[in-house]
């Protein structure tokens, strides 16, 4: 099949083997499109240091040979080409989109696909997955449009898992399609003010039409420092959130966000790291201590959060087609993968196997 090839720093389009015969449980799928995500950024700009960190973090989900070549991409939507056994809740022909898991049939141990020299990602034209994890594309909704719900449905999960209720707010730093799921699942929560911290205009217009009531540009204005005044002063846009939590919600994996927010979020307040960096990381844990900070890394429980983002594109609440900033074929998908490196206008590139 063809497909985009990710080896010893550079990707090439070529003709690869299929993925693995299914096993029991597992779907073919055609891939339609696939977005690029930020770990797939990761993954590309240092792969030996992505694979060692999960090694060492004991996370098979995300380690292969680093000298043989991989294909990305797992915000997957396409069509069921082949059933494996066990699976009734699908047809071939239906179109379906998900989370990319498969459990490789020799080991028993699920991967995820893209990171792993067999289980090839979606920037190809066909996938092998695990069907628990995936779900019929509502009628209605175009299968470009789907893909977003993998990306998105991160911030769903992460709001639910760190408790903010409708007396809280919400900082989300970072407005990548994570940070904008984020946003949307602290709306539909009833958080009191949803600021939003993002150094790039796009993003910033793309959080302010996803329902932040404050968005700022970091560079000019300390997000905290805003929040703290609008308490000081009794603003009417607070009201009494002063009585509820402040949580942030780190979605912009930059190093170095983690401790300033340690030192300057509101005493008794709350961290929930949705991207974080896979270099070495400095904090003082003391400091948490201090300010009577939790900080979770994504603890808890969660319900449906998939679903729940799925079910938000099908009924038109997620503007997806302002998300998307950018198509290409497999022949544009290095390009893609610069441009990202500084999306001053880019957000979600997505790749469409077929697209010549």
């Amino acid at each position: 099949m063809r497909a985009v090839q990710y080896a010893d720093g550079e990707f090439t389009p070529a003709e690869v083997a299929e993925p693995p015969a299914l096993g029991p449980g597992q779907l073919r799928i055609a891939v339609h499109a696939c977005g690029i995500c930020g770990s797939d950024l990761s993954m590309s700009k240092d792969p030996c240091r992505f694979v060692h960190v999960a090694e060492a973090g004991g996370y098979p989900l995300a380690t292969f040979d680093t000298e043989r070549p991989v294909v990305l991409g797992h915000e997957y939507a396409g069509l069921v080409t082949e059933i494996g056994t066990g699976v009734t809740d699908f047809a071939v022909g239906d179109r379906v989109a998900g989370i990319g898991l498969a459990t490789d049939t020799s080991t028993g141990i699920p991967t995820i696909i893209g990171y792993s020299n067999e289980y090839h990602g979606a920037f190809g034209e066909s996938i092998v997955v695990d069907a628990y994890w995936v779900r019929q594309v509502p009628a209605g909704l175009s299968l470009e449009h789907a893909t977003l719900a993998e990306p998105l449905h991160v911030g769903e999960m992460h709001v639910q898992q760190s408790g903010l209720t409708a007396a809280d707010s919400a900082l989300v730093i970072g407005c990548g399609t994570i940070g904008l799921g984020a946003i949307l699942a602290a709306k539909a929560k009833g958080a009191r003010v949803v600021i939003a911290s993002e150094p790039s205009p796009k993003r910033r217009e793309l959080a302010a039409l996803m329902g932040a009531d404050i968005v700022v540009d970091p560079a000019a204005q300390d997000p905290i420092a805003l929040w703290n005044s609008l308490v000081a002063e009794g603003n009417t846009l607070v009201g009494d959130a002063a009585a509820g939590v402040l949580i942030a919600y780190e979605c912009s994996g930059r190093a170095g966000v983690l401790n300033s927010l340690m030192h300057e979020m509101p005493f008794n307040s709350r961290i929930q790291v949705l991207a974080a960096p896979f270099a070495d990381e400095t904090i003082i844990p003391v400091v948490g201590q201090f300010r009577r900070i939790a900080i979770n890394f994504g603890h808890g429980p969660y319900e449906n959060a998939y679903d729940i983002t799925l079910d938000r594109l099908a009924r038109g609440i997620v503007d997806a087609e302002a998300i998307i900033t950018g198509r290409v074929g497999l022949d544009g998908v290095a390009d893609a993968f610069a441009t990202l490196r500084d999306p001053k206008e880019h957000v979600k590139i997505l790749v469409l196997p077929n697209q010549e």
